[in-house]
């Protein structure tokens, strides 16, 4: 134990990682997950293939919704722009006339602001000229859509700036009619042939300009949000074997739901780190100690149903779910290496041991499918990165199929510089969650609806 510590430290301040990485063909690791790509037929979504949008009117929801300096509205952060704006790259390519809907923020918030910026970012971004309409069903906006040539492209104003976007959000179960009437969806739909949606970020969300024009024009998957069900649903479905799942981080209840799923989709092994560790040694009847049980209390809503349903995992699937066998725990600041078996601590758990560190190593090394939502530690501290760390390396040098979600677990790949070397990275925030929670999706079921009502026309 202690010598793996010694180890660590020395590759640390070395300013080495103890795992080489390669390049990957993302391209070719696709193609072959399965053995092959899942027909149309298969599909329960059209995607934008099933089409010929030469000459036709799109009416494509994007999710842009950006982080902006309130101060001077400039926009820090637009990897969302960047990625939706290969969709209309391709759709102007094809000749299609595109009228872009998305939101910024909501209402109340300092970067609840209009869409201006994002439409001159993204005409930089494509290198074509992405006209502004500061208006969303007016006059404006239904002259600006007719006057609309092939290849032409133009962003309506925030949607969110509607009432009836933020009113009309309640899915029932059966279907979209209320947010089909709204007067966005009944002025819009009418001048356009198709409705794309590329809003895989909002999925989870059941609003009119998400859901409504399902019901009124058929519904295609864009690129971002086939790419996003493609890999995330085939990686949990039918990857290759073994599958397996990282769930780490802080977000607790989620992970425990995301567990449950994964394990009843067929995942072979979930590995734990983080805050979910804890509440896994809890539930296996481990007592962690004082301090970190103090924070679950404090920090994870119904700490002890999320407890219980961890526990009632824990004892049905004892041999799919991977506990830590050994922790690090803050002592002023140092990092002290502890089996479990020596808890309670009087220190807080932050990140996993060596031994344990080594036991995931050797699974992700041999895993078919590894998917990732959450770290394994407090990783912004360096005294213990090193689970983190040395498990998203591994994972990033691993063969296998590999898929990144969750925000928190974007943003740690991103700053590792390990983002590149895995087949796909998801920017689905909440909404990934609730995808591999295996939650009802409303906009997945508003495509689904509309496959089976126009596939035959």
């Amino acid at each position: 134990m202690q010598f793996l510590e010694e180890i660590w430290i020395k590759h640390r301040q070395k300013g080495l990682q103890t795992t080489p990485l390669r390049t990957v063909d993302r391209v070719q690791k696709f193609r072959t997950l399965d053995g092959k790509f899942a027909s149309k037929s298969d599909r329960s979504f059209f995607t934008v293939d099933d089409f010929l949008v030469n000459g036709k009117t799109i009416i494509l929801r994007v999710d842009i919704n950006s982080s902006i300096n309130p101060d001077n509205g400039e926009i820090l952060d637009d990897t969302r722009i960047k990625r939706h704006s290969n969709t209309v790259q391709e759709l102007a390519k094809w000749g299609a006339k595109i009228v872009i809907l998305a939101h910024q923020s909501r209402p109340g918030k300092l970067d609840f602001v209009n869409l201006k910026e994002h439409a001159k970012r993204m005409s930089r971004i494509i290198n074509k000229d992405i006209t502004f309409v500061p208006d969303l069903y007016g006059k404006k906006a239904i002259q600006a859509i007719k006057n609309l040539k092939k290849s032409d492209a133009i962003m309506l104003d925030n949607v969110r700036f509607d009432e009836e976007e933020i009113k009309l959000k309640e899915y029932n179960g059966t279907n979209f009619k209320p947010q089909a009437k709204a007067k966005m969806v009944e002025k819009l739909s009418p001048l356009a042939d198709f409705f794309i949606n590329d809003a895989f970020a909002a999925a989870h969300r059941c609003q009119p300009s998400l859901v409504g024009f399902s019901e009124k024009l058929p519904a295609i998957a864009g690129r971002v949000m086939q790419r996003e069900l493609d890999y995330l649903g085939k990686a949990i479905d039918s990857g290759p074997e073994p599958r397996i799942a990282l769930l780490g981080g802080s977000k607790a209840a989620d992970s425990v739901k995301i567990a449950e799923n994964f394990i009843d989709k067929g995942i072979n092994h979930v590995l734990t780190g983080g805050v979910v560790s804890n509440i896994f040694l809890i539930a296996s009847g481990k007592d962690i100690g004082k301090p970190s049980t103090e924070f679950i209390k404090q920090n994870i809503p119904d700490s002890e149903e999320v407890i219980k349903q961890a526990k009632k995992l824990v004892n049905k699937h004892r041999d799919k779910i991977e506990i830590p066998i050994d922790v690090a725990v803050n002592n002023g600041g140092i990092r002290n290496g502890i089996k479990t078996e020596e808890l309670p601590s009087e220190n807080s758990l932050y990140d996993i041991g060596l031994e344990t560190l080594v036991k995931y190593i050797h699974t992700i090394e041999n895993a078919g499918t590894v998917i990732v939502n959450g770290p394994m530690g407090v990783f912004e501290n360096p005294e213990f990165a090193a689970g983190t760390h040395e498990i998203f390396s591994a994972v990033a040098n691993s063969e296998a199929l590999t898929v990144i979600g969750g925000g928190e677990t974007v943003m740690a790949f991103n700053q590792m510089d390990l983002s590149s070397n895995v087949e796909h990275l998801s920017t689905g925030g909440g909404s990934c969650i609730s995808f591999m929670s295996g939650e009802v999706m409303p906009v997945l079921e508003a495509m689904r609806q509309s496959k089976i009502r126009y596939e035959n026309k």
